[in-house]
């Protein structure tokens, strides 16, 4: 609208020779017709976007598939702000009064167990023995707390309890304990509180949750098998089954890759058994007696 005042103002000031008034109402009158076209069309193309953004995000919330649902949530962490995490990486060491690995800072602190932890699983954190390398008169009826914390600044109590006494020399304390499990992978850095007073602390990383159905979980992690090689890998089934069930690797577009059959180790049990192999890496799903896996990978 301004540009049509001015260029008012600027016609009138023309000399008469060199456009009539019949002119000039023209020109001003075709400005007019292009500055509405501008605005009607921004305001299509605003109006286009925001319908489908809103369409999309309309999908996703009341959609029950798993996966736009997982999608959603992986866009709203995006936009969450990060913290950074300083602590050092845990490394996993030999622990020589006992002759076991042990995860965390050598001489300091550390957790009998040189695996990865899982997502979501109890299981790898049931039962777990804690070390300190500190005086024994130092930690007599003290307590203890593991916390743990993500890029996202989300924190958890991992565990915690009273030191008991129990010691591998007189300057190593060892704690039978069990841990939480982690609700997320990603990078967590787990900090060791000694009567709330920080002790020491490390970084490890969290592999995603296992592959499941609705009855169905693999508890040998894809990251963990070797591409390419065909491996015993074992299936934990809730409910009642039979002897075996059918297991089919599909890829990312849903074809089937291969198909298995898992056999019961007794008939007891409700843990299948069999062999599988991922060719290469990248996104598959497994398809157990007809129920399908989210997505995942290798």
């Amino acid at each position: 609208m301004k540009r049509v005042e001015n260029l008012q103002e600027s016609l009138k000031k023309l000399p008469k020779y060199t456009l009539d008034d019949e002119q000039k109402e023209k020109i001003i009158l075709a400005m007019k017709k292009e500055t509405k076209s501008r605005k009607r069309v921004k305001f299509v193309k605003s109006l286009t976007a925001l319908t489908l953004i809103c369409a999309v995000v309309f999908v996703l919330v009341l959609s029950s598939d798993s996966e736009s649902n997982n999608w959603l949530n992986e866009l709203k962490q995006s936009f969450r702000p990060q913290v950074e995490l300083t602590a050092q990486q845990g490394e996993i060491f030999n622990f020589s009064q006992s002759n076991q690995e042990v995860t965390g800072i050598e001489g300091k602190v550390g957790m009998l167990f040189n695996e990865q932890f899982v997502a979501e699983d109890a299981r790898k954190g049931a039962k777990m023995m804690l070390y300190f390398w500190i005086g024994a008169s130092e930690l007599a009826g003290k307590s203890y707390t593991v916390e743990a914390r993500d890029a996202y600044d989300k924190k958890i109590i991992m565990s915690e309890g009273v030191f008991d006494g129990f010691l591998f020399e007189e300057d190593v304390q060892q704690v039978l304990t069990s841990f939480t499990p982690f609700p997320k992978e990603g990078k967590w850095q787990l900090s060791f509180y000694v009567d709330d007073q920080l002790f020491e602390e490390f970084t490890i990383e969290v592999l995603p949750p296992f592959p499941k159905t609705e009855h169905y979980t693999l508890v040998n992690h894809p990251m963990e098998l070797t591409v390419g090689e065909s491996t015993e890998v074992l299936i934990v089934s809730e409910e009642e089954n039979g002897k075996e069930i059918e297991v089919k690797l599909l890829n990312n577009k849903g074809k089937v890759i291969s198909e298995h059959v898992f056999f019961q180790n007794t008939p007891q049990d409700n843990y299948y058994y069999g062999s599988i192999k991922f060719p290469k890496k990248g996104i598959w799903k497994l398809m157990i007696n007809g129920e399908k896996t989210q997505p995942f990978k290798n």
